[in-house]
């Protein structure tokens, strides 16, 4: 008896398989939502600020009859290109010397320098964040890319590192290892008001996402029989756009980076709190040679599915098929391997090319139209209908087709809107938006199709 029958025999779609999908699938889904797309939340700029400028006493405006305005006006210059006062740099002048001086306009012969005190916000619909507390502007605006940039080289870094976490300890203590982790992470950086800090903390975080979503995703596939996997990746997908929708609300409900930052970080309480139940992949341990252990856990999900399993099934005929007929082996043996090596390099440029493109359009989408929490949750529901192509498409005619066809529209639809004027926001939306509901489609279907080769 192989290992897939012995599931069938235990239940492969019954009460255990839908408890782990309730109590581990949804909440990794909605968690890894939360945690990624808070980043673009903590990072937002409002599009109005400009220098602080130190106002005279309020005696001495009234005796010059000017009001506040006009001390700004008369303390920064305009921007040529959009006649609006500069965001970046003030006029090296004393205003009280001016003001007393009769001076009602700048001089052209004034000097410009950058902010010297620090700049001023207008939130309007916004809220202070990290970029804002730390003022990562003008000069300093490259670093809020480095945000993203630092957050998504963690991930690359963690799927690596805790990807041997899984195989050397196991999916359970991944599991558990990337939640404690990311959990720390977190909560350090929605306190870090240093640069440095703040920044080494979504690095670590970062590394923990990957791990967080998608190692209780294969646990709860390992468990679940071929016919009903695609039900677990579309709840996970329903749980993660769910929780991406609300992302931007509770942002707004919250009203503050660092109090968005650790909401989102404590939901990763909710998995830690069912850790005792999280059971380790029967699959893994025969691998390991303990079949002992996975006999154990394939009769525990056979009392639950209320099913017979055999008590004196001979630990022998628990053969491993074709799946785990060989012990984890290492990098260097799987590329000398011509077959495994093909199929571990084209998923590799896959995943790459998908997570990029997915997220560099995520970015872009929520930044198109007036307002950044409308935008971003149109573009969230609007991955409902590349859910729905996977889930019409993957068991009918395969997985390669279905994801050949939406990485190929996807590129089409990228081409088209580069040759859009950038007037044409309208446009340029509604071919995000499409684009985005291909990535979605290819996106789904790769963390299926990645699980299974």
């Amino acid at each position: 008896m192989d290992f897939n029958s012995a599931l069938r025999g235990a239940g492969d779609f019954g009460c255990y398989q839908k408890l782990l999908i309730t109590f581990l699938v949804v909440p990794s889904g909605s968690i890894c939502a939360l945690l990624y797309f808070a980043q673009y939340f903590i990072i937002l700029l409002p599009e109005d600020y400009s220098c602080r400028i130190k106002f005279p006493e309020d005696a001495l405006l009234a005796r010059a009859n000017v009001s506040r305005e006009d001390v700004l006006a008369l303390g920064l210059p305009r921007n040529p290109e959009t006649g609006k006062l500069h965001q970046c740099l003030m006029y090296d002048v004393n205003l009280t010397h001016a003001l007393l001086s009769g001076a009602s306009a700048p001089n052209a012969s004034w000097a410009t320098v950058e902010c010297r005190d620090g700049w001023e916000y207008n939130f309007g619909n916004l809220y202070p964040t990290i970029v804002t507390e730390l003022d990562l502007v003008c000069s300093k605006n490259s670093k809020s890319f480095h945000i993203q940039t630092v957050f998504n080289f963690g991930t690359w870094i963690g799927s690596i590192l805790f990807g041997y976490v899984a195989d050397l300890g196991g999916r359970r203590w991944s599991i558990l290892s990337s939640y404690l982790v990311a959990l720390v992470a977190g909560v350090v950086s929605s306190f870090s008001n240093i640069w440095e800090l703040f920044i080494v903390s979504r690095f670590v975080l970062g590394a923990c996402i990957i791990p967080l979503s998608e190692d209780p995703f294969v646990l709860a596939l390992e468990y679940t029989g071929l016919k009903n996997r695609t039900y677990v990746i579309v709840v996970w997908g329903l749980s993660y756009i769910v929780a991406s929708a609300a992302c931007p609300w509770i942002a707004y409900a919250i009203g503050h980076w660092s109090y968005l930052s650790l909401v989102t970080t404590l939901s990763l309480v909710i998995v830690l709190v069912f850790w005792k139940w999280i059971p380790e992949s029967a699959g893994w341990l025969l691998t390991r040679g303990r079949t002992e252990e996975a006999k154990r856990y394939l009769a525990m999900v056979a009392r639950i599915n209320k099913r017979e399993f055999p008590s004196n099934l001979d630990l022998k005929d628990l053969k491993r098929d074709r799946d785990y007929e060989k012990k984890a082996e290492g990098i260097i043996e799987v590329l000398r391997r011509p077959v495994m090596r093909r199929h571990l390099l084209l998923n590799l440029v896959v995943w790459f090319l998908t997570y990029c493109c997915y997220h560099t359009n995520v970015y872009n989408t929520s930044h198109l139209g007036t307002n950044v929490y409308v935008a971003y949750t149109i573009g969230a529901v609007l991955e409902l209908l590349g859910l729905a192509v996977m889930f019409t498409t993957i068991d009918r005619i395969g997985r390669r087709w279905p994801m050949v066809i939406s990485t190929g529209l996807a590129g089409v639809v990228g081409v088209l809107s580069v040759f859009c004027s950038k007037d044409a926001t309208t446009a340029i939306l509604v071919l995000s938006l499409v684009m985005r509901v291909c990535l979605t489609t290819e996106y789904d279907i790769i963390l299926q199709y990645s699980s299974e080769v």
